[in-house]
């Protein structure tokens, strides 16, 4: 069996989510995706350009309010991770075995999503 760890970002206390973003008009999503995760998080690797699956969280906008956005998660595999970054005085980064990380989830749906990659993984070596 794999072992695989899961990267969280933090926007607040115990609300832990995937690095995720808007996809710029031009930009295919898996490459958003990367973008967002090295924004975010200042990592890089080999992302793939199907998704594991989409899920809907809560967004604040820039003017306070809120919306339900549909996010689509893409898997990374990470080959770089540099120590500083440019959100890392708003946002916590986090590596933790996949079936952990799933348990602590708020969002029911992207438990979900991360679940049915989790059983995929064995397919996917």
């Amino acid at each position: 069996m794999l072992a695989i760890d899961l990267l969280l970002i933090g926007l607040w206390l115990a609300r832990w989510v995937l690095p995720r973003g808007k996809v710029k008009q031009g930009m295919p999503a898996h490459r958003a995706a990367a973008r967002e995760a090295f924004e975010e998080a200042r990592v890089t690797g080999t992302i793939s350009a199907l998704f594991i699956g989409t899920y809907h969280q809560l967004k604040t906008q820039d003017d306070g309010q809120a919306e339900m956005v549909a996010v689509q998660a893409f898997p990374m595999l990470v080959r770089q991770e540099n120590k500083s970054w440019p959100e890392m005085h708003q946002r916590q980064r986090c590596w933790m075995p996949i079936n952990t990380a799933i348990g602590g989830l708020r969002n029911s749906e992207l438990r979900a999503v991360l679940m049915k990659f989790a059983q995929e993984l064995p397919n996917v070596a």
